[in-house]
């Protein structure tokens, strides 16, 4: 139990002139090793934790940090732009939450509260999360499994586009929320 170090925020790019800089002296540092692939995206990527896990203390990654790397030595996630897809926030925790970590995880989720259909969305992914930890430990192949039943991500997609008024808002997730735990009561019972 505790907390470690580092901080790994979702939002932002990793092509400013500072993560240049840090990919640049990474590619010397490693020049002739095996480490360096040659795809760029790849080698700059590790060139980008390497120095996270080094030297810095807070890293914002992008979307595609949600996926393929290993960042358990960070003991906070920060979601600030929070996914319509569970599962996406589900692999984001993932990349500290893993083997090898030694510190309790923080995860913290950012929202707009003045935005209705933001925290209708926060709502039911909380719902959602609070129901497999407590029954299944959370498990991305459950989480998939629900994902291909109930296209969650289309669905808020759909509410956005069309509903147009607070009460129209409240109707259509209303009724998502039904549909939901029809499909999480049809999973569990499988």
């Amino acid at each position: 139990s505790g907390r470690g170090d580092g901080l790994v925020l979702f939002n932002g790019s990793n092509t400013s002139t500072e993560s240049t800089a840090i990919y640049q002296h990474w590619l010397t540092a490693n020049k002739g090793s095996d480490l360096v692939t040659g795809i760029v995206a790849a080698d700059r990527r590790k060139a980008l934790v390497d120095y996270f896990r080094d030297e810095g203390s807070i890293m914002v990654a992008t979307e595609a940090a949600a996926e393929g790397i290993n960042l358990q030595f960070c003991s906070m996630v920060v979601n600030y732009d929070l996914p319509w897809n569970p599962q996406r926030i589900e692999q984001r925790i993932g990349r500290a939450h893993r083997f090898g970590q030694k510190h309790n995880v923080v995860v913290v989720n950012f929202s707009n509260k003045g935005n209705i259909v933001e925290q209708r969305i926060l709502e039911l992914l909380s719902d959602k999360f609070h129901l497999f930890e407590s029954v299944f430990g959370a498990s991305d192949e459950v989480l998939g499994a629900i994902e291909d039943g109930l296209d969650f991500e289309r669905a808020i997609s759909d509410i956005l586009n069309r509903c147009r008024t607070a009460n129209e808002i409240e109707s259509a997730f209303k009724e998502l929320e039904t549909q939901f735990a029809t499909e999480i009561s049809r999973e569990m019972a499988t």
